[in-house]
């Protein structure tokens, strides 16, 4: 670190230098801070927000290695390649190393990648390069919660890792948390006093809608624009040609929507945990090299990639819970331009779902464990099934947030907003049909809550939903003669009320803590989710309090779920065309529509780049820079490193190579256009300051930098080749980690 210099001055300008953004965002100052003054700190950060820059700046101050953990092995396969790129020493380590020693950690890379399984089984090796290792970043922290959504045993052993690295500073890191799991990830790695940064919960880009699920050619044929010609993968807006990602339950419905949509001549591939790791390997680097527009994945799949230009991710049946659909949508729009998020659900959906994790609870009879499960089960449910007011505002109070509010002018679209007093998002499908505005009545369910906890406590607690559904509207179904409570004086109690009716009442008796499902087995190690009253529920029956809902959920006010899920017509939703949403479309100036085609040009250049030399160049060259470069329009390489935000200082031949041929395609462009270059570059210029590379000018401030010299680190922190520019690959070798464990344990 720079005499003089703070750590957060240190990490702004390596920010600079290998990520070519000016500022940090006010959480990567608290974490970095944290850090720097050897204190633990849990981040909870969306995805796309930046929380990978916290914990790989710091070595570039400090000198020595951050050593990073992380279940995802394509995930860090990727970001070490982005590193690399970035003229960052990275590596991965895991269980397919032969060449590669970890004695190599100690001053020859700033970043080391390894899952939990190969930390855990080199801990002696690792406990002798402690001095080495400046910073533990703990990645998809909330798998060491049990009240975490993904819960791994093999994390929770990492507070043992902690304890021989010598107690480093330690960031645990997660985009889905909720105050239970914080406290839990605190517990377990044993933090002393951590900084909690907890950044946005919304991702105001993604517009997020929910439709019924019927059949793959009517859900998914205006989707992909399977009737309309296909030019090639387009990611420039969300359009029928943009990179996919395609989310099912099972494998065998991977393989089955992915063979649908290959017949219809879109490039699609199945991947899950069933495939060869050549074949997940192949399918994942066509997937970045956009030669695959579409993956149709398990969970496995997804979490762990970093392709920023994503712009569609599908749910096409069940999902489990709303960390695990937030999760999965994070992986569209990581650039900040729009990108959409579309669940395709039926009633039967919830049913499988909850039927896999009892089936696990079956396997591993852990009912603490499988209760929680339910419970956020049950959260998703009534998410997904409430189509009365704006879909993020029920996000947001899973995760301890509120809805904002704008004093004056219209509120920014995407952020959820009280407008007259509701919430409105202007995103979303309940908001672009205008429901949210809608006067919100409330409803006094009150007596339908009492009924029904009369007839789960007329079956005892130990039967499903199916009974007292049943008992309450008077259906005279074996069962309930099997067990004579036909003949109780509950039954038909509820006959005011339709079968289907009460069906979708459970779902917000759960939530609302009035029930809970306890997960238990019959004689024949069948598993099933008992229904049973809590002490909330047992007030209400008692009438000490009454239940009411506010606004009353359209699969209460309708028939049931069914016509909740229905309530929502793709064409009244359908705000893309083939480039521009359509109203905006109409609007745009010629030169606008010029600025789109260089836009779309320049992404094609990259493609084609990436194809040639087998190189994912996006996470450096990423769309808002392609869109920056079509508005500025910079006429030489130096005037694009001058005005373009977002390049970083330094970068590999191939970088710069690609950057030349950007400006090459902005000058031919703008020739046959006849558009003007360095636009608006004059505001941007400081009085009597020549154009020179960036690079050159901060060199002339301080000539120390960059901060990872080898002149600038202790002797014994020496990088062998950090004094050049370049990182020289060859001397930085990839070590393959075949973790394939996790993807077993996340199969249905």
């Amino acid at each position: 670190m720079a005499t003089g210099k703070s750590p957060v001055e240190a990490a702004t300008e390596g920010l600079q230098r290998h990520f070519g953004h000016e500022a940090l965002r006010p959480f990567q100052v608290q974490a970095i801070e944290a850090w720097s003054q050897g204190q633990d700190a849990i981040v909870t950060l969306s995805t796309g927000a930046g929380k990978s820059v916290c914990f790989q700046l710091p070595p570039l101050i400090d000198g020595r290695c951050t050593l990073v953990i992380s279940p995802l092995v394509s995930l860090m396969q990727d970001q070490v390649r982005t590193l690399r790129q970035r003229q960052i020493p990275a590596a991965l380590f895991g269980s397919g190393a032969h060449d590669a020693r970890l004695s190599d950690l100690a001053g020859m890379y700033r970043v080391a990648y390894m899952c939990p399984e190969f930390a855990m089984s080199r801990i002696s090796e690792l406990a002798q390069l402690r001095e080495s290792i400046c910073l533990l970043a703990i990645d998809e922290a909330h798998c060491i919660s049990s009240w975490g959504h993904e819960f791994r045993p093999q994390y929770k052993q990492l507070g043992q890792l902690r304890q021989v690295l010598g107690k480093p500073p330690t960031m645990a890191i997660t985009a889905t948390c909720t105050a239970a799991v914080r406290e839990d990830i605190r517990r377990c790695l044993q933090l002393i006093n951590p900084t909690e940064v907890l950044g946005p919960t919304n991702r105001p880009n993604l517009q997020l809608l929910i439709r019924r699920r019927t059949t793959l050619e009517d859900d998914l044929k205006d989707t992909f624009g399977l009737n309309a010609s296909r030019d090639g993968i387009d990611n420039t807006s969300i359009s029928s040609t943009s990179s996919s990602i395609v989310y099912v339950p099972t494998k065998a419905r991977s393989e089955e929507v992915a063979n649908w949509l290959q017949s219809h001549g879109v490039k699609a591939a199945a991947y899950h945990a069933g495939l060869s790791m050549q074949a997940r390997q192949e399918r994942h680097t066509a997937f970045m090299l956009d030669e695959l527009q579409v993956i149709v994945a398990t969970v496995a799949f997804g979490m762990g990639i970093d392709k920023p230009s994503i712009r569609r991710v599908i749910h096409y049946g069940g999902v489990r819970s709303i960390e695990h659909y937030v999760q999965q949508c994070g992986r569209a729009g990581r650039d900040g331009e729009d990108a959409e998020c579309i669940a395709f659900v039926r009633p039967q959906d919830f049913q499988e779902t909850r039927a896999h994790i009892l089936q696990d609870f079956s396997r591993n009879p852990d009912e603490e464990y499988c209760k929680r499960l339910l419970a956020l089960h049950g959260e998703l449910v009534a998410f997904l099934s409430d189509s009365s007011q704006c879909r993020r505002v029920r996000l947001l109070q899973h995760f301890g947030d509120l809805p904002g509010s704008v004093p004056h002018g219209q509120p920014p679209r995407g952020e959820c907003i009280l407008v007259d007093g509701k919430p409105c998002c202007q995103w979303c499908d309940v908001c672009l049909l205008g429901a949210c505005k809608l006067q919100q009545q409330e409803g006094d369910f009150t007596r339908e809550c009492q009924v029904f906890l009369r007839c789960v406590d007329a079956c005892g607690g130990m039967t499903g939903s199916t009974l007292p559904c049943a008992l309450a509207a008077g259906q005279n179904i074996d069962r309930l003669r099997a067990k004579k409570l036909h003949l109780h004086k509950t039954f038909g109690s509820g006959d005011f009320r339709p079968l289907a009716w009460w069906k979708a009442f459970v779902p917000h008796l759960l939530q609302a803590g009035l029930l809970q499902e306890r997960p238990s087995l019959l004689a024949s190690g069948r598993s099933y989710a008992a229904l049973c009253l809590t002490a909330a529920g047992k007030a209400v029956l008692q009438k000490v309090s009454s239940f009411k809902l506010c606004p009353v959920p359209h699969d209460l006010a309708g028939a049931g779920t069914a016509d909740a899920l229905s309530k929502v017509s793709k064409a009244q939703v359908e705000v893309r065309s083939t480039g521009l949403p359509a109203k905006i479309e109409a609007s745009l100036s010629a030169v606008d529509c010029q600025m789109q085609e260089l836009y779309r040009r320049l992404s094609h250049v990259r493609q084609q780049w990436m194809r040639r030399l087998n190189i994912m160049g996006e996470a450096i060259i990423s769309n808002p820079i392609l869109r920056s470069l079509a508005k500025i329009r910079p006429a030489s390489v130096l005037a694009a490193q001058h005005y373009v935000p977002g390049l970083p200082s330094l970068m590999n031949k191939d970088i710069s190579d690609l950057l030349q041929a950007l400006v090459e395609e902005v000058n031919k462009a703008c020739k046959e256009f006849a558009l003007p270059q360095n636009v608006n570059t004059q505001a941007q210029k400081r009085a009597g300051e020549d154009l020179v590379s960036p690079m050159k000018k901060r060199s002339e401030v301080n000539p120390q930098k960059p901060s990872c010299r080898a002149d600038s680190l202790p002797p014994s922190q020496t990088v062998p080749f950090a004094s050049t520019l370049q990182c020289n690959e060859s001397e930085c070798p990839t070590v393959e980690a075949r973790s394939d464990e996790w993807l077993a344990l996340l199969e249905m």
